[in-house]
């Protein structure tokens, strides 16, 4: 009897096999764009891998509008997940994958065909139809992932160079020389201008010996300023404000003319709705650059949602108004309910001509700006974070793996925008500076995977695209099992640094983009988050070092960081990189904002001084930290002497025992003959020969 229902049972579970397999199987999905530009590569990402020979069969090919085969180049590239089609006139297509063509046909292997279009220029929404249509499309797109990460969560249960000048003046520590960025303390004419809050302190700082508050702009309610801009006779206030009946945010940007800094006289307000991303001014004009998301999943209700950015412009008119349909476009190869907004303002004649703002719908989180192109760029989120057999729903919820990284491309001319294309590259770019254009030419440096993965190991890659953004040469799987963490180009070199235990610094020529090489290498304890150049063949690099300790639960050695540290890179000999000079900072606890904003550096290259805020800690009892004091530290720097300790304008008041945000410094300048610290509710000076103390203005 037991072997009658034994056998009963085998035959039911037979039965039931092809059901459990189609469930437990990972489905064959499919993710492409609707439109490409005529001088891209347009793209197909599948979620099963493609056999080789696949894509000169005919198990893939393209149709045009009328249904006939075309010839076209199409490529399989090296992850075997993705088709890369390109070689075709302007027109509507689509790509035939047959079943057959992928590794692994099983009962979840389906055949695709995808639309898409290649575009000679990138064209305007014509309709507010066509606006919601698309949003729809996102809202059916994220049902779809959100459905399909169920699925699989459930069947994976069954299965189980830019130097400051030599001017009597402080300047902002810019990436690219001729594009400013601006920031929350600026120098002009003897007069700082510091931004704090809602409002902005003027000081005067002619006579160091007598600091002088000239004036205060306020600002009213809801308004923040983030950063400051300068430009002839005009100081540009950025930020922030929010409008309670809208409940929305604006990016701002305020323009006074400065002719009389103890009267500053306002001149107009310009704004775009969302957050402010960052703000460039090149060839006399302001480039704000900011995204915003309307609220595109009231449509899911039915409700009547103004799908169009909101801008004002007092120029024009003292009313915010919907961005119109002709300043948007959608941008190839994105499926992305966020826009990117760029608001493009001429400084000349005291800025008095109207704005210009365009929508773009892609994100973006990333900007490099050259002062003939703009790029901005975006991370690609792994469509489903559960499709791996080992995953857990958790590491699906809380960490959501980036991937790949989107590069879109504008030419600039003055207030004139032209898209000029989009690519996609592999790994996740860490900030600006891993990004560099020269001679026409984009590279960027990027970390794919996690470093913190032990089974697939990271790895770290240096692109180089020519002005079409198609990539011309590249250098790959650098430094396995680590991550960026500082990066700088410098001509025909470029120097990056990664970092999991030890601190390489390789040395790369680039000077031929389709044969970038990798020269030199330095291993060294500790990491650089930013590195500086001091000339042609020598490079600053400001960060932790570190140290290596056992874990008696894991059994198992890991790096924890402790004191900041300075180093002086030699490259002059590349193949052969050396840490000429070296600082260790403070104790474990020690930080300083230059660590992750280069804006903070102080430069003066009369007296080879570099310097940065700082708050200081020492290591005590156990894992215990003690404050020491805060201030900021002048340090010289020169190929002949190394590093030295100039000026430690550091000091702890009484019964003080931790950081006082509002006596933190958070930059450092000088004018003429005299430095000084710029807190938010003080402005030290001191003689910048000797760091001797001059005055201190309190700022109430």
């Amino acid at each position: 009897m037991k072997k009658k229902w034994l056998s009963i049972g085998i035959i039911a579970a037979l039965a039931l096999l092809p059901v459990l397999l189609f469930f437990i199987a990972p489905k064959s999905e499919a993710k492409a764009t609707h439109s490409v530009l005529v001088t891209q590569n347009w793209q197909a990402l599948f979620s099963k891998e493609l056999r080789t020979n696949s894509v000169k069969s005919d198990d893939v090919y393209v149709t045009n509008s009328e249904g006939r085969k075309v010839a076209s180049t199409i490529s399989l590239d090296s992850d075997k997940k993705s088709l890369i089609v390109s070689d075709l006139k302007p027109g509507s297509y689509k790509l035939h994958v047959k079943k057959q063509a992928f590794v692994q046909s099983g009962l979840n292997t389906k055949a695709h065909i995808l639309d898409f279009k290649v575009i000679e220029k990138l064209e305007a929404v014509t309709s507010k139809n066509e606006l919601q249509q698309y949003f729809d499309a996102i809202l059916a797109q994220e049902k779809t992932e959100s459905r399909s990460f169920f699925e699989n969560f459930a069947s994976e249960d069954k299965a189980d160079m830019s130097q400051s000048t030599a001017g009597g003046e402080s300047t902002t520590n810019n990436q690219v020389e001729g594009v400013e960025e601006g920031d929350i303390v600026v120098v002009k004419n003897g007069i700082i201008y510091a931004a704090k809050d809602t409002g902005i302190d003027v000081i005067d700082a002619n006579d160091p010996k007598n600091l002088k508050l000239a004036t205060t702009l306020k600002l009213t309610e809801n308004r923040y300023i983030s950063k400051l801009a300068l430009y002839d006779h005009l100081l540009i206030a950025i930020g922030d404000e929010y409008l309670p009946k809208e409940e929305t945010s604006m990016t701002i940007a305020y323009f006074y003319d400065i002719t009389n800094p103890s009267d500053p006289k306002y001149i107009r307000k310009v704004a775009q709705e969302g957050n402010l991303q960052d703000v460039r001014v090149t060839n006399d004009t302001l480039y704000l650059i900011g995204n915003m998301q309307p609220n595109y999943w009231m449509l899911r209700e039915n409700e009547v949602v103004d799908l169009q950015p909101r801008t004002y412009d007092s120029k024009v008119s003292n009313a915010y108004v919907s961005l119109p349909l002709d300043k948007i476009s959608i941008l190839p190869n994105t499926l992305e309910g966020t826009y990117s907004l760029i608001t493009a303002v001429d400084l000349t004649n005291g800025a008095k001509t109207s704005a210009n703002t365009k929508g773009y719908l892609g994100g973006s989180s990333g900007l490099y700006m050259s002062e003939e192109a703009l790029y901005l760029t975006s991370p690609v989120y792994e469509a489903n974070a559960s499709t791996g057999s080992n995953n857990r729903l958790m590491d699906a919820v809380w960490l959501p793996r980036t991937v790949d990284t989107q590069v879109f491309k504008w030419q600039v001319d003055g207030t004139t925008m032209n898209f000029m294309g989009t690519t996609e590259l592999k790994g996740t770019v860490l900030n600006q500076y891993s990004m560099d254009e020269h001679n026409g030419n984009f590279r960027i440096v990027t970390t794919e995977g996690n470093v913190w993965d032990e089974k697939t190991l990271s790895r770290n890659h240096l692109f180089i695209l020519d002005k079409n953004l198609q990539q011309v040469g590249a250098v790959k799987d650098l430094a396995p099992g680590e991550k960026v963490y500082s990066a700088r180009f410098m001509g025909d070199k470029a120097y990056v640094v990664t970092f999991k235990e030890v601190d390489p610094l390789f040395v790369i020529d680039v000077a031929d983009p389709t044969k970038p090489t990798v020269l030199g290498e330095l291993k060294i304890p500790g990491f650089s988050n930013y590195l500086h150049p001091l000339d042609e063949t020598h490079l600053i690099g400001i960060g932790y070092d570190t140290e290596q300790r056992y874990d008696e639960y894991s059994k198992r050695n890991f790096t924890v960081t402790t004191n900041m540290k300075m180093s002086l890179f030699d490259v002059s000999d590349f193949q052969n990189p050396k840490e000429q000079s070296a600082v260790k900072i403070g104790g474990k606890g020690s930080h300083s904002e230059v660590q992750y904003n280069p804006k903070a550096l102080f430069r003066n290259s009369t007296y080879s001084y570099f310097g940065f805020p700082i708050v200081l800690y020492s290591a005590g009892k156990g894992d215990d930290i003690v404050y020491q004091g805060q201030g900021a530290q002048i340090y010289e720097i020169t190929v002949e002497n190394g590093i030295v300790l100039k000026g430690n304008l550091v000091d702890k008041g009484e019964n003080e025992q931790y950081e006082d945000w509002e006596h933190l410094v958070q930059r450092v300048v000088y004018v003429n003959d005299a430095l000084y610290t710029v807190a938010r509710n003080e402005v030290k000076s001191y003689q910048l020969s000797d760091f001797k103390p001059l005055d201190t203005l309190t700022i109430k």
